[in-house]
């Protein structure tokens, strides 16, 4: 019986190998126990029945296991409730793939993926995410028995499987409406789908042309595994207890870090865990090997946070005025926001109101600050930035609210500026550390590293927040004639070598 309040995910695999034997246990117990961790082995007995429960290496997850989880929930029977259809077209004839009226390829996953989701949007936008909306439990309902019957058909037609993988992801990540519960089953799914479409589109190749590799998406397809298997193991093993399930998803985990250290693409390997993983190792690896997930120096290292800091009490004063009109704030988020996939259980978990987007100022919202707005003019991080995921504005989250693990868009940084902070527990996950936020006071992140925030505090909590380009970046985002900062020297990312663009960020 292993008790803790915080097991990072890489002990786990040495864990298996150290319980092994009697003096292993003991060593297993030391490390964590100096790792401030809370380990409490009932017996070396215990310990063992541990170990012998785990997958063996010809067979690291069992169906049984996957089996057991669906049937608590029974959402892996039944067809297409919510779009009137049934599938059609099964494998053996290779004939054409109907879901909801729309024919769906057997070679074009990317394709697939888009149809995919926005039949299932269309539907969550306006349902799912109203928070007053009394019919969303049994929209719910409909649209589990959908991906349900469509995730078993992708395990049979690969082309459908990266579709499959982010719907659950995008849609099903939590328990269900305005539920703040991760959702294992949908976890474990997604990463089982997640890794058929990196076959599917021969990502584990090793002679995978580089360019292919990028063009087919595969350091996306490879991250969003980890990141799936990584954080749906660490939610059965921490908050589920569910030590046999979590410990076979970890091996999982383990034997897809295997499979990508025979890959050539070596970006896709930073450090050792899933929490190292990011994506602006493909254009500034050097940067992100000398800062991390936080940045240490940010006032040093990034001008514009010194600048924010230096206008903390205009920037909140204007946020305060906005407070204090009534329902502004939120008819700014409903004027400026971005259709969002489920990041939050809720659809007013994270509100924003976006002063600037590529580079452009928003008038509805610069109305209501115009100071504020004045001020991040002056700033070429964002007056002159023009990536698709650039911006700035103020964030609001809600107490009890969540967000999701998930990446930012590549090549960008994240600043946050405290506005007003309230007590409780209220943190941000990025990368391998956490950080909470103070008033007046900045955090730069590299949020193209796995990222998600709790709060659980009880009044809502507000940050400017600014999607900079890159500082590495040697043209976008810059006065002209300004040059990259020293710590941008080193290697080159591979997107850089290769000469390819960002993808446009998903709305």
């Amino acid at each position: 019986r292993v008790e803790h309040r915080l097991f990072p995910w890489r002990l786990t695999a040495e864990m298996a190998e150290l319980v092994k034997t009697p003096a292993g246990c003991r060593t297993a117990a030391s490390r964590i126990r100096r790792s401030a961790l809370v380990l409490r082995l009932s017996s070396v007995a215990c310990c063992f029945d541990f170990v012998a429960a785990l997958p063996s290496n010809r067979d690291p997850w069992d169906a049984p296991g996957v089996a057991g989880l669906a049937g608590e929930q029974g959402a892996l029977s039944g067809t297409p409730a919510q779009f009137g259809h049934q599938l059609s077209g099964s494998h053996a004839q290779q004939g054409p793939i109907m879901i909801g009226g729309m024919e769906f390829s057997r070679e074009d996953d990317i394709g697939n993926m888009e149809k995919l989701s926005n039949l299932f949007g269309q539907v969550f936008y306006t349902m799912i995410l109203s928070p007053g909306n009394s019919g969303a439990a049994d929209t719910w309902s409909s649209l589990s028995s959908d991906i349900w019957a469509i995730s078993q058909h992708a395990m049979q037609v690969p082309s459908l499987a990266l579709a499959a993988a982010m719907c659950l992801y995008n849609y099903f990540w939590w328990e269900g409406p305005h539920n703040s519960e991760p959702n294992a089953q949908s976890g474990v799914q997604a990463a089982e789908l997640m890794h058929l479409a990196v076959v599917h589109a021969r990502c584990n190749d090793p002679n995978l042309p580089a360019i292919d590799f990028y063009i087919q998406q595969c350091h996306l397809r490879w991250r969003y595994l980890v990141m799936l298997a990584g954080e749906t193991a660490r939610h059965l093993t921490l908050q589920k207890r569910e030590m046999l399930l979590g410990a076979r998803l970890f091996a999982r985990l383990r034997s897809y870090f295997q499979e990508m250290r025979r890959l050539p693409n070596l970006e896709l390997i930073y450090g050792l865990s899933t929490h190292e993983v990011n994506f602006n190792m493909d254009y500034y690896p050097a940067a992100v090997m000398r800062h991390g997930p936080v940045w240490k120096n940010p006032t040093q290292d990034v001008p514009i946070a010194s600048f924010l800091e230096a206008n903390y009490l205009t920037i909140r004063g204007e946020i305060d005025a906005i407070l204090a009109s009534g329902s502004t704030f939120e008819s700014l988020d409903e004027r400026t926001r971005n259709a969002e996939t489920q990041f939050g259980p809720r659809g007013d978990d994270w509100l924003t109101a976006y002063m600037f987007r590529k580079g452009e100022a928003i008038p509805e919202v610069c109305a209501h600050a115009p100071k504020t707005c004045q001020l991040l003019q002056t700033r070429p991080e964002i007056a002159n930035c023009r990536m698709g995921g650039s911006g700035a504005g103020f964030l609001r989250m809600r107490p009890g609210g969540r967000l999701k693990p998930h990446f930012g868009n590549a090549p960008r940084l994240s600043v946050h500026l405290g506005l007003i902070v309230p007590d409780g527990e209220i943190r941000m996950q990025v990368g391998y550390e956490s950080v909470r936020w103070e008033e007046g006071k900045v955090i730069v992140f590299d949020d193209t590293f796995i990222h998600q925030v709790v709060h659980n505090g009880n009044e809502p909590r507000f940050v400017m927040n600014v999607w900079m380009c890159h500082p590495c970046d040697p043209s976008d985002g810059k006065l002209p004639g300004q040059v990259p900062p020293e710590y941008c020297n080193g290697a080159v990312g591979a997107m850089t070598r290769l000469g390819l663009q960002p993808l446009p960020p998903q709305s």
